[in-house]
């Protein structure tokens, strides 16, 4: 068996140079029919007349637009048609309250949460979900401050809380919140 030399061509039809060739007829016979198509194009406006040809690509003719007659209709004005009532939803904004349960036990959080929702629970007002921030210096002790306040939501209020989505998360001790201890609310009521 014979072996080709190092740097010696192969064509992709092997040995079969013909294979290799066709594709560059098939670009020659592509490009042979592009100049015969743009050469035909060039003969169907010679075969017109060069008067007209001329003159259809110099200057058209202009055609006046005709005005179509206008109709008036005049109808009384609607009634003005009421929105109808939005369906219940979560308002967007929330309803922020704020309460120190630093160093409380559970009966004093209740009274806190009671007391700080008190006029929600009068009007009605239910909380769709409440996302439940404990101030603290760490991470570890926010979040479970947080989750202690939010066990209670439910026996402190039950008109407002029962039933609602409650998320535990951690807010650090800050210019914004300097003091640990602190549990913020954001309540997002039902409309």
């Amino acid at each position: 068996m014979r072996r080709a030399a190092r740097g010696a061509r192969r064509t992709a039809g092997g040995d079969n140079p013909a294979v290799g060739l066709a594709g560059w007829v098939f670009a020659d016979a592509l490009l042979a029919l592009t100049i015969i198509g743009l050469a035909a194009g060039g003969a169907v406006h010679a075969g017109i007349g060069e008067s007209k040809a001329v003159a259809a690509t110099v200057a058209p003719a202009v055609v006046q637009p005709t005005p179509a007659p206008t109709v008036t209709v005049t109808a009384p004005a609607p009634a003005p048609v009421e929105a109808p009532p939005m369906p219940a939803g979560v308002a967007q904004a929330p309803v922020v309250v704020s309460i120190s349960v630093d160093g409380t036990d559970d009966e004093a959080v209740r009274a806190a949460v009671a007391g700080a929702v008190g006029e929600l629970a009068a009007q009605g007002r239910r909380a769709a979900f409440v996302l439940t921030f404990g101030t603290a210096t760490s991470p570890g002790a926010g979040t479970a401050l947080a989750r202690r306040v939010n066990a209670q939501l439910d026996v402190a209020a039950p008109a407002v809380f029962a039933g609602s989505a409650k998320r535990d998360f951690w807010r650090a001790v800050n210019a914004d919140s300097p003091h640990p201890g602190v549990v913020q609310l954001e309540l997002y009521l039902i409309q």
